[in-house]
């Protein structure tokens, strides 16, 4: 089969590789029909994936047809159209039980080496998915997959940012002010979860103006050019200095941050789902002074069968972040295009 694969630091290849087998009997194996790239395929691709070896297969978001089950499967069938979850979790272990599904104790996530569960990625023509009667969502009929892919891994971190990263807690409450620092397409799909929760307004700061325009169609009731405007001084003056009850970061820098947790409100927020790669710092006395809470973490992935039936009742509709449709064996330049941000690129889908 065919498939995207690491050889080292900024070097992806179409390659043929070996078609995936059951392995155990919770397997299934998938026949992708549609895959996206994640901008953290990108920590992948620059080699900062620690003990990510040449020769591996990456990519974690995709839809997909059953092709085989193994023998303890139950819930799907050969033929079945499903929904792949970027990571996969037995449902079993304590972290489980609790709800903590990216804590599972043998939890993976697709494509992203051993540090991460070391299982095989997903922008393949054919993917192993273990543990699939937990981890799998079949897909309504009706649907297509370019409706409910997202639901498999950025809507579900979007979607965890606004409602809470730690199963117990609080999320964006009606009358909120909502802050979300970046509009990629976590941060998008966090504008759209937020609009379902009848916040006061959403504000979303950005230095890409294409984005900015894309999360007022998804329900920002502001957008802040961070290229050109003082953040903090703009939502000070929104809020009549106040500040944000709920602050998303969706970056993963430093100074976005910082900026989080200076424009949180007095008892507030702060959600962060962007990615860092190295340690960082945060004003603990700010904090401690304005009782700010600050909870960090991957995305809940149990919230992708809830997410699904948003999408079916179509209360949730993030098609707009596709911008580009392109074929598997044109992957390596759907990586330079997404990379680079050209074309006014916001999610990439693949296709056989």
């Amino acid at each position: 089969m065919r498939a995207v694969v690491y050889e080292g630091p900024n070097d992806l290849r179409l390659e043929e590789v070996p078609d995936p087998v059951i392995a155990d009997p919770e397997d299934a194996i998938v026949r992708v029909t549609t895959a996206s790239i994640c901008g953290s395929d990108l920590h992948v691709l620059h080699g900062l994936m620690p003990k990510m070896e040449p020769g591996s297969i990456i990519g974690h978001e995709f839809t997909g047809v059953v092709h085989a089950v193994g023998p303890a499967v139950r819930r799907f069938k050969p033929g079945d159209r499903v929904v792949g979850p970027a990571a996969v979790w037995c449902g079993r272990c304590r972290p489980c039980l609790r709800g903590l599904y990216s804590a599972c104790e043998r939890g993976a996530i697709f494509g992203n080496g051993p540090l991460f569960g070391d299982l095989v990625g997903a922008q393949a023509d054919f993917v192993r998915v273990p543990f699939s009667d937990v981890t799998l969502q079949p897909i309504p009929g009706g649907l297509s997959d370019e409706l409910v892919i997202f639901a498999g891994d950025i809507l579900p971190t979007g979607y965890s940012a606004v409602v809470g990263l730690n199963p117990r807690g609080l999320g964006v409450q009606p009358g909120d002010t909502v802050v979300v620092f970046g509009a990629g397409p976590v941060g998008l799909c966090a504008v759209a979860s937020a609009r379902l929760f009848d916040p006061k307004q959403i504000i979303v700061a950005d230095m890409e103006p294409y984005r900015l325009e894309l999360a007022t169609w998804l329900g920002a009731d502001t957008v802040i050019d961070a290229a050109r405007e003082d953040i903090r001084a703009v939502v000070k003056e929104i809020t009549g200095g106040w500040g944000a009850e709920h602050v998303i970061e969706a970056v993963g820098r430093q100074e976005t941050l910082g900026n989080a947790v200076a424009v949180a409100a007095p008892g507030g927020t702060v959600e962060v789902v962007g990615v860092f790669q190295q340690p960082v710092s945060v004003n603990a006395p700010r904090m401690m002074a304005k009782n700010v809470s600050l909870t960090m973490g991957m995305g809940d992935l149990g919230h992708i069968k809830e997410l699904i039936g948003l999408i079916q009742s179509g209360r949730l509709d993030l098609t707009p972040l596709i911008t580009h449709r392109m074929k598997l064996d044109e992957a390596v330049r759907a990586y330079e295009v997404f990379e680079k941000r050209s074309e006014g690129v916001v999610k990439i889908l693949l296709e056989p």
